[in-house]
């Protein structure tokens, strides 16, 4: 009788397991998002069953978060590191896998949710990958939708993935424009803190790594630090918020906000604005995304409206940050797409050489600003069209690092 009494309710715990979970899989799962995410998820463990972990280096972080969340999957894509995260994750039931190839097969597996969240163009291959298997594809890599635009969106919309956005701010407009019809949306607003830079008398031709990274709300990796400073992440993601929610780039503007208490705003035509508030946390948005279209009480605290004496919006102008003048190379009534590509094909090695300090601060934007007027209209009708137009800007650019560097 104790014999199938076990069977039983191991046999009930088994189907529960598998019929009731959410099943989840973390792409980039070492960095910001990928931690904070872990957080939740090992928080709130009985609801979630784990398949795949991916890091890209980080081979000890990987292992840790991979024996917390108890994943199927632990795949890092430099396999030079392989051993070593096989050998962190002995004794367990956790299967190591190592590559590219590797890292975007597994994105081929069924889950009701994915966290796209590896930054930059790498990002994009396991992102696209997941669309039509998984669910709900929680998107942090903006560059999906800045690289592949239209192609990324008509395929999530065929094979039926909803998109989920993880930027506080895309997040923060997705939760209000959900619920209501686009054809009544007069504009929105997204919300910059300013970065580190921002009101501040600086010679920025002097600006160090370190202060380019002293991000006064949010803390971020690195490469998101820097488009902070430069708001070059607001450029990225007013063509990310036009592509996501099919709006006019003219129907979205940027506003600073130093507090990052609000994170978008939507105007209507009836002459009512929402707004969506909370505290500058990005296990807000990503617990919002795990548990869509349902909210899970994670013991978060609301913005006390009491202790806030003001909420101060300012207008940000092409003085204040020469990267805004980049719409009028993108846009012209309608986005150009290869030169959007060029666009994040350059910034990401225009940041990677102020980080290694082969350039100025202010090097960025005239990187970025050589490689985009290089490329004219072409339209890129496929992913593999994309690699390549990316790979020829990243190109240009480093080559331009080089005269800049020598």
């Amino acid at each position: 009788m104790g014999f199938y009494l076990l069977f039983f309710i191991f046999g009930c715990s088994h189907l529960y397991r598998r019929f009731f979970l959410k099943k989840v899989s973390i792409f980039g799962a070492t960095g910001s998002i990928g931690n904070n995410a872990t957080k939740i998820i090992y928080n709130n463990i009985s609801k979630y069953k784990v398949i795949v972990l991916s890091a890209n280096k980080n081979y000890k972080r990987l292992a840790l978060n991979a024996r917390l969340l108890k994943s199927k999957y632990a795949v890092i894509k430099d396999k030079k590191y392989y051993n070593l995260l096989k050998n962190e994750l002995s004794g367990s039931k956790i299967k190591c896998l190592s590559g590219e190839d590797e890292l975007i097969g597994l994105a081929g597996i069924k889950t009701d949710y994915t966290i796209a969240s590896i930054v930059g163009i790498a990002g994009l291959k396991p992102a696209y990958n997941s669309i039509g298997n998984t669910k709900n594809l929680a998107l942090a890599n903006k560059e999906a939708l800045i690289c592949a635009g239209k192609i990324f969106i008509s395929k999530a919309r065929k094979l039926k993935t909803n998109i989920l956005p993880l930027d506080s701010e895309h997040n923060a407009l997705f939760q209000i424009i959900e619920n209501n019809r686009k054809v009544y949306i007069k504009n929105i607003i997204l919300t910059a803190s300013g970065g580190p830079f921002w009101n501040k008398k600086l010679d920025l031709n002097k600006v160090t790594v370190k202060q380019a990274l002293m991000h006064p709300n949010w803390k971020m990796g690195k490469k998101i630090s820097v488009d902070s400073a430069t708001m070059m992440n607001k450029v990225l993601e007013k063509i990310e918020a036009a592509i996501l929610f099919s709006l006019d780039l003219d129907k979205i503007d940027i506003v600073v906000h130093p507090k990052s208490i609000v994170h978008g705003v939507v105007n209507f035509i009836d002459g009512n604005s929402l707004m969506l508030m909370s505290k500058p946390d990005m296990k807000i948005p990503i617990n919002c995304a795990l548990n869509w279209p349902k909210r899970l009480n994670v013991n978060i605290d609301c913005i006390n409206l009491k202790k806030i004496k003001k909420l101060e919006f300012f207008d940000v102008t092409k003085k204040d940050f020469s990267s805004l003048e980049f719409f009028k190379y993108l846009y012209d009534k309608k986005i150009n797409y290869c030169r959007l590509i060029a666009l994040n094909a350059s910034n990401e090695i225009a940041v990677e050489s102020f980080l290694n300090k082969k350039i100025g601060f202010l090097d960025i934007t005239k990187v970025i600003k050589n490689t985009v007027l290089t490329f004219g209209k072409n339209i890129p009708s496929n992913i593999q069209d994309v690699f390549e137009i990316h790979q020829e800007a990243s190109r240009i650019a480093s080559n331009f690092v080089n005269k800049l560097n020598s």
